[in-house]
């Protein structure tokens, strides 16, 4: 038997043609089926994203894994097989313990140290064994990378800090002042302004407005939110006045608040007032920030706290894969003394492995 990964991924596939492959939950069970009824095939994972589409397989040696994937694919996606055909890649043994538990770790992601792909591997494992197409192999192969992605994230600052603009500026924002007891005003209801919102719900603000042209669009925001308040786009500047926090995010293409909608009303306050501006071109117009009450940030401070944070990522990486160097070691050593597995599982340059360490998993 053997241990084979094919894949296609950010890495080598660009969105516009990797969008077009990606598999619907309903995709991978029909999937997962076909390939529970292939007598080669023994164990079967399929991890689909935004950024990877992976198909792992416990199957025979003298399978022929790329053939029966690639027909797979054109029989789920007819208009996508030449885009898998010509981005494919396979790996096989070792280098797929490897590679999984990197992904889990989130070290293999376009955003080092994302907390959302652990999930995504978690979904892709329980729809495997809902098909009954986990078993004594995968089994542990799968909850060894839970451990790693737990492990990393718990020993590392791998996933410290903000790296998404939305996130960002809700970091910013309750580095100032406290969400708890301020008034938020949203100008704009798309999905950044939408994230922005869950972000400053989920942080504890209490007093949302959300300000935007299509009052509709802003309902639904409002709808799956379960709070706020929603005001028409005109009316933006005088709430703004009365905010503790403005944060705007609009395609308007020009700036929406104009100095001289708030010329008479800002000098009035006592407290004062945080803008942070995500538009390009900006919403806010920029004289509005001499304001003595007024912070005015731009997307440009947002980018540099994220290029801040990415670095800090960086820097702990050599930690991580440490972290699942150690994990890959004991994996191999359960596979090839205790587990009873064929060493080829891994691949020729593994038959000859034993680790000197007789002990359980350290994590």
């Amino acid at each position: 038997m053997k241990l084979v990964l094919n894949s296609i991924s950010f890495h080598n596939c660009p969105v516009k043609e990797r969008e077009l492959v990606s598999l619907t939950e309903q995709d991978r069970l029909f999937a997962l089926a076909r390939m529970g009824a292939q007598d080669e095939i023994n164990e079967a994972v399929i991890l689909s994203t935004c950024n990877r589409l992976e198909i792992y397989l416990h199957a025979e040696d003298d399978f022929d894994c790329v053939s029966f994937i690639s027909e797979l694919i054109r029989h789920i996606k007819p208009q996508a097989g030449h885009i898998w055909d010509k981005f494919k890649q396979q790996i096989e043994g070792m280098d797929v313990v490897r590679h999984l538990f990197k992904v889990a770790a989130g070290l293999d992601s376009q955003m080092i140290g994302e907390n959302q792909v652990l999930a995504q591997v978690k979904k892709a494992y329980s729809e495997s064994v809902s098909l009954k197409m986990s078993k004594s192999l995968f089994h542990k192969l799968f909850h060894t990378a839970f451990r790693v992605g737990k492990a990393v994230r718990t020993q590392t600052d791998i996933n410290c800090g903000a790296v998404s603009i939305s996130l960002a500026a809700v970091e910013l924002a309750k580095s100032k002042i406290n969400l708890a007891d301020s008034k938020a005003l949203i100008i704009g209801a798309g999905e950044n302004s939408e994230l922005v919102a869950k972000y400053l719900v989920k942080s504890g603000l209490e007093n949302l407005v959300i300000a935007n042209r299509s009052t509709e669009k802003a309902k639904e925001v409002i709808a799956r939110l379960k709070t706020g308040q929603i005001i028409d786009l005109s009316e933006a500047a005088n709430v703004l006045c009365e905010a503790d926090l403005v944060i705007s995010s609009t395609s308007a293409g020009k700036a929406i608040v104009k100095h001289d909608s708030v010329a008479d009303i800002l000098p009035k306050r006592d407290k004062p007032l945080l803008i942070i501006d995500l538009a390009v071109p900006r919403d806010i117009e920029a004289s509005i920030g001499r304001f003595k009450c007024v912070q005015l940030l731009n997307i440009d401070d947002i980018d540099e706290r994220i290029s801040i944070n990415k670095q800090k990522r960086r820097t702990e990486v050599p930690k991580a894969q440490k972290i699942v160097a150690e994990f890959t070691e004991n994996f191999i050593y359960w596979l090839t003394e205790r587990a009873g597995f064929e060493p080829a599982v891994l691949g020729k340059e593994h038959t000859g492995f034993r680790n000197q360490l007789d002990q359980p998993l350290r994590h």
